[in-house]
């Protein structure tokens, strides 16, 4: 050790840091995770549709974990007699510090997966933008998430449409927390 290298194994990767210096810094939380907290809880969100009968509702666990550097959202839509096969998700929001953008990916049970980057909260608005991965396509998508109160937001997801010459509302949807 007289090099002043150290290996570090994490998971399947071995990570080299040159100093213990740099190997502390890089296990410090970055604090911009902080404007991650307002989505930790339950939240029980509903997309209402003009015919009610086709509305979906679901429940969005999030939890800080992985020695809180990740946010782990578990998304799981309510059987119902016009949705007899829900789908579930698994989110994972954090903070790229190279990049200094958030990042969230999302893999659903039906197959589709988002990569969505953003720079935060901006006026209680919180803008992911990315692409979804869905039947062997990729496609731009925008979710904005706007912040109503400690336990309400809304949020709106786009797709862009250049036949209709840019993003186009295809979900809208309302969540409150669960106390």
């Amino acid at each position: 050790m007289s090099n002043g290298f150290y290996t570090l194994n994490v998971g399947f990767i071995s990570l080299t840091a040159f100093s213990p210096t740099s190997l502390a810094q890089s296990f410090s939380r970055p604090p911009e995770l902080e404007q991650l907290v307002y989505f930790q809880g339950v939240w029980r969100c509903e997309q209402p549709t003009a015919d009610t009968s086709k509305s979906v509702a679901l429940t969005w666990k999030v939890e800080r974990d992985l020695n809180g550097f990740w946010f782990i959202g578990y998304g799981e839509e309510m059987p119902s007699v016009t949705n007899s096969q829900p789908v579930s998700s698994q989110d994972f929001l954090g903070y790229d510090t190279a990049a200094k953008r958030f990042v969230r990916s999302v893999v659903v049970s039906n197959g589709n997966s988002l990569n969505l980057t953003s720079s935060g909260w901006q006026n209680n608005q919180f803008v992911w933008q990315g692409s979804v991965v869905r039947t062997g396509r990729s496609m731009p998508i925008r979710e904005i998430i706007t912040k109503e109160s400690a336990n309400r937001f809304a949020a709106i997801y786009f797709v862009f449409n250049d036949a209709k010459e840019g993003w186009q509302p295809v979900v809208n949807e309302i969540c409150r927390r669960q106390i």
